[in-house]
């Protein structure tokens, strides 16, 4: 079952790739806050997270954003609500180098915990926020092929390298639906490679926490 906070987006399959990113977001800070596995491995998934979180902002900043305020420039209530999301992506930035910092110098679970704990709060509830707010907006101006050619940015663009670690990371605990619509969505070869070789391979080197 979705989360309830997706759970009008988990339907849409033109939102179907989107919602298993954000949901694997937060799966991953959860498991994090709750490791108890090696410091090491806590590190291997810490990387893996904050570099599929870095992507997926660094897509939509360059596929969907700039889109949206083209479309509604001089409408007041979007941008505010454009710079509202903007001043919540900007706080994520310090927070993660503050974690990079804090696994490097090898600090204590508890300084770890309260370090995860504020970036979940904030990821959180900024990724609540595009769901109920900019999500329905953004399908209300654009057609489902301009939606779609979001989707296709954030799993990696043309890219079979990064296609091919972000589309098992975010599938991995996705719903049967949601996952069955975002490879729905992808061309034949690469269905036949999350199944042969990047849903193996994720499984493979993903340590357990």
């Amino acid at each position: 079952m979705s989360p309830p906070h997706t759970m009008r987006l988990a339907g849409r399959a033109d939102w179907a790739l989107m919602t298993a990113v954000h949901d694997a977001l937060r799966r991953d800070l959860d498991q994090l806050l709750h490791a108890t596995a090696s410091h090491a491995s806590a590190w291997t998934r810490w990387d893996t997270l904050r570099g599929q979180l870095r992507f997926h902002l660094a897509a939509e900043h360059a596929a969907m954003w700039p889109r949206v305020k083209a479309t509604l420039t001089g409408d007041p209530h979007t941008q505010a609500l454009l710079d509202a999301l903007d001043d919540e992506r900007r706080l994520l930035g310090p927070l993660q180098a503050m974690i990079d910092d804090a696994f490097t110098m090898n600090a204590d679970s508890g300084r770890l915990r309260q370090l995860l704990a504020r970036l979940q709060t904030r990821l959180t509830s900024h990724l609540a926020h595009e769901e109920a707010d900019a999500l329905p907006l953004i399908s209300q101006i654009m057609s489902p092929g301009e939606i779609g050619q979001i989707a296709v940015a954030i799993r990696g663009g043309l890219s079979i390298r990064h296609a091919g670690t972000t589309v098992p990371w975010a599938l991995t605990d996705a719903s049967p639906g949601v996952r069955e619509q975002v490879l729905s969505q992808l061309p034949a070869p690469a269905r036949l490679l999350y199944r042969t070789v990047w849903l193996p391979r994720y499984a493979r080197i993903t340590p357990a926490l």
